[in-house]
């Protein structure tokens, strides 16, 4: 489906599709995370959500995987991802089979409460701490419905950002974990597409080739950093995700 809904666009829709996996990675350059939430609504003006779910797969996974491995003991980190990995797994095969289920204008409006529902609490930056004895059925029900989210829109990570940090994760600890749920939980959503009769391993050498344009703007968004306050850049991103978020849900119920 990838591949083909790019063969059949014109030249002007994949060049748009590029610019918007590189205004992704300059997001992430900047403040490390936060790729899919600014890449799902700009691809999803141009092309089915779908196709944009499956496009952004692998370089969710290869982005994220030096953050993952950096430091070592990534097998400990593991273990320790456990909890939402048991909810993460049901989860997203549940939120794969909607996604690949329900009608064009129907996911655009699930996306589109996802993206404002992600970005307000975001926003809102809520300051939770969990007791020691809800560690593992939070870990559980946060991982399930992030699953849920990553099948449907391509966004396992906000959800389980929240557990991780109220868990009291903080620095390199929460990227690393973070950034390691990415790469897990993005590698199933890749095989789990690719297993559908709507994607073929064509389709993951496209997802593939997206890495590209993601990098060259991390690099962009890295030379950056020092000269924009993370934060600030951080909340006027995700008040535009909001009004992208507001547009899905007016070409949900009226496109």
């Amino acid at each position: 489906m990838l591949i083909h809904t790019l063969h059949v666009e014109p030249a002007s829709i994949v060049a748009a599709v590029i610019f918007s996996l590189i205004a992704a990675g300059f997001l992430k350059g900047i403040i490390g995370v936060g790729m899919p939430v600014v890449a799902l609504p700009l691809l999803s003006l141009f092309i089915d959500i779908k196709s944009a779910a499956m496009l952004l797969s692998m370089p969710l996974i290869l982005s994220n995987l030096p953050q993952a491995l950096e430091g070592g003991k990534t097998g400990r980190c593991l273990m320790q991802l456990t909890p939402v990995l048991l909810g993460m797994i049901p989860g997203l095969f549940l939120g794969v089979r909607l996604l690949l289920a329900i009608d064009a204008s129907v996911a655009k409006i699930i996306a589109g409460l996802v993206l404002i529902g992600v970005a307000c609490v975001t926003l809102l930056a809520p300051k939770l701490a969990l007791q020691s004895r809800l560690v593992l059925p939070a870990g559980i029900a946060f991982g399930f419905f992030g699953g849920i989210l990553g099948g449907i829109a391509a966004m396992a990570g906000p959800l389980v950002f929240i557990y991780l940090l109220a868990k009291g994760l903080r620095g390199q600890a929460f990227t690393k974990e973070a950034s390691l749920y990415l790469v897990v939980s993005s590698g199933l959503l890749a095989l789990l597409l690719t297993a559908s009769s709507q994607f073929s391993w064509l389709d993951v050498a496209v997802s593939t080739a997206a890495l590209l344009p993601v990098v060259l703007g991390m690099q962009a968004g890295q030379r950056m950093r020092d000269r924009i306050a993370p934060e600030t850049f951080k909340k006027l991103v995700l008040i535009a995700v909001i009004a992208a978020g507001a547009e899905l849900l007016r070409h949900g119920f009226f496109g």
